[in-house]
């Protein structure tokens, strides 16, 4: 791969992650709520993999573990959240979903789906199963380039 076609790669991701990153936002703020942007990251890296070590999660949202530790603390106040001891190491703690985060998490998603539509209403079917495709393959690419496949 020459160097043109790297630099037209990283191009394309610092246009792709606003995009992407303004759909969701924009769905959860229709759902209203308290919810700050870190505490909506949180709940989206939990979507993708429950069950995760503060530091993990901190890590996921690119974020300090103090920050992490502040937002995680609200959503386990205000019931998204729990916090349970890992069974292999006292030591740590894990923090997963509740049933009222899944709950929200599937709300938001059904206000990205709206949206979509709405906003994508002519486009076909077909479309549609491409943008998904291309979607799944960045993602692979990407879990490639940052060692998580």
């Amino acid at each position: 791969m020459n160097e043109k076609t790297r630099a037209d790669c990283v191009s394309a991701m610092y246009e792709l992650f606003p995009r992407g990153r303004k759909l969701i936002y924009e769905a959860f703020d229709r759902l209203g709520g308290e919810l700050t942007r870190t505490q909506q990251m949180i709940l989206l890296a939990l979507t993708v993999e429950d069950n995760l070590s503060m530091s993990k999660l901190a890590d996921r949202i690119c974020t300090s573990n103090e920050q992490a530790t502040r937002a995680v603390a609200k959503l386990v106040d205000n019931g998204y959240l729990v916090r349970k001891q890992n069974p292999l190491n006292r030591r740590v703690v894990n923090i997963t979903l509740t049933d009222k985060a899944k709950d929200y998490i599937a709300d938001s998603k059904k206000s990205v789906l709206a949206a979509t539509v709405e906003r994508a209403g002519g486009l076909s079917a077909e479309d549609m199963e491409t943008v998904r495709q291309s979607i799944e393959t960045v993602l692979n690419i990407l879990d490639k380039i940052s060692g998580l496949a």
